[in-house]
């Protein structure tokens, strides 16, 4: 322990002088720190350590320079002379004393003759600029590596820096270097989220071309559909296409897995069903018919079933597929139900008939052979289909939406899409701002009451 008593008076003063510049220079480091935290953007934490500097150093140059180690360049990312910004565009090999602090890993403190060692060393001079008679420079690092540099020169006298200068630049250096760092590291996750989310909206844009852009209203006939995907795209889709001999296809899934693979799937299933389903190779070419309701149901079903198995089994991707022909005419719907919820039809009184499975899942196993069952959609009749992000729609409380309140919520007569767009608000207030866990998607075909 110092005794200040045995001390001359001078040598308190300059212990008082040093523990003064000491808490001067925590105030600066901490002031430094203290903008630092707030800042996430690279040039604005060169521009803010800059104009620090120019406050607390007596330096009419400063410049804060990075270094690519790949291309062995640096680039001047903030350079002040006289208060003044100096351009220095683009990359350039270092030379002089910055060629040796990046070789040595070493701050160098010039105070003489630095005209003499800087051209000694090649110490490049940029346009416009004074050759300094002080100098001093300190190396940034990300570990071990020097990554830039930051300098000061003073134009005007020698000796300008010392030794206390060169600890608190080097100080000073290490706080920038982590904020730097952390910084482009942000920077480059958000460049990512930003790439990422640009591919999910590419994907939201071509998927939706997928789904029907206008649902076909056939005379007596009024059909409604909607998709409400949990993510940036779906794995539920529904399709409503029309077939000859006054027929119309209806479908409703729910490919396993949720995200992008769940999305490419859906978008598999919905191309083989509609194109297989419209083709007439199985028509009684004999009698001029074309193929009957049940041969194309069956006939799409299996196909996609078997290449999916064969092509794709080792993904283990599957689909709940319900599908439907209706005849416009008689009103009668021939359907498959490949594991999926069972679809609703409904009349004045409440459910009329629960369109149970008729298979397993579509994609699971191959060389199914599926039952194929009908329904006679009479006047007033509403058939309601729907995936299960409906009935696994929770609330706070881990609630969730159950399918016996649906027929109260479908009864009415209003139009089938405001119909929806009310359920789709049912489950929402349900929900009391839970995350939604699933897809929800509906597909919902009335026949109207004659007049």
């Amino acid at each position: 322990m110092i005794d200040p008593t045995n001390l001359a008076r001078e040598d308190i003063s300059q212990l008082r002088q040093k523990l003064i510049q000491r808490e001067a220079e925590l105030d600066i480091i901490n002031s430094v720190q203290q903008g630092l935290a707030y800042h996430l953007d690279v040039q604005a934490i060169y521009d803010l350590v800059g104009e620090k500097i120019r406050e607390i150093f007596d330096a009419q140059v400063v410049m804060l320079s990075t270094y690519d180690p790949h291309t062995h360049t640096v680039e001047h990312r903030y350079a002040i002379e006289r208060g003044q910004r100096v351009f220095s565009p683009g990359s350039h090999p270092p030379g002089g004393f910055r060629s040796q602090i990046i070789q040595t890993r070493q701050p160098i403190l010039v105070n003489s003759g630095v005209a003499e060692k800087a051209a000694r060393l090649g110490q490049p001079t940029l346009p416009g600029t004074t050759t300094p008679k002080s100098w001093l420079g300190v190396p940034l690092f990300v570990g071990a590596q020097v990554t830039g540099i930051l300098s000061l020169q003073n134009i005007d006298q020698e000796n300008a820096f010392s030794e206390s200068h060169v600890r608190l630049l080097q100080t000073l250096a290490a706080s920038m270097s982590l904020a730097l760092e952390n910084a482009r590291l942000w920077e480059q996750e958000n460049l990512y989220r930003q790439a990422l989310e640009r591919e999910f909206e590419i994907g939201r844009e071509i998927q939706a071309g997928f789904l029907p852009d206008i649902l076909p209203q056939p005379a007596g006939w009024e059909i409604a559909a909607s998709l409400q995907p949990a993510r940036e795209v779906a794995g539920d889709f529904y399709d409503v296409f029309e077939l000859p001999e006054g027929r119309i296809g209806l479908v409703i899934a729910d490919v396993c897995d949720k995200g992008l693979g769940a999305a490419l799937f859906m978008t598999l299933f919905r191309s083989l069903l509609r194109a297989v389903s419209n083709i007439d190779f199985y028509a009684r070419v004999d009698s001029g018919q074309g193929a009957s309701s049940a041969a194309r149901i069956k006939n799409a079903i299996s196909l996609t079933n078997n290449y999916i198995v064969e092509t794709h089994g080792e993904t283990g991707m599957f689909a709940t597929i319900f599908f439907g022909i209706l005849d416009l005419q008689s009103g009668r719907l021939t359907y498959l139900n490949g594991g999926h919820l069972p679809p609703l039809v409904l009349n004045s009184q409440g459910r009329k008939q629960l369109l149970e499975p008729t298979g397993p899942a579509v994609g699971a196993r191959p060389d199914v052979d599926y039952t194929l069952r009908e329904v006679q959609l009479e006047d007033g009749d509403t058939l309601f289909a729907y995936t299960d992000g409906l009935t696994d729609a929770v609330n706070p409380a881990g609630e969730t939406f159950e399918a016996r309140g649906l027929p109260p919520l479908l009864g009415g007569d209003r139009a089938l899409s405001a119909l929806l767009e009310h359920i789709q608000n049912q489950i929402e207030e349900f929900s009391a701002g839970a995350s939604q866990f699933d897809d929800i998607t509906m597909l919902a075909v009335r026949r109207k009451a004659a007049e």
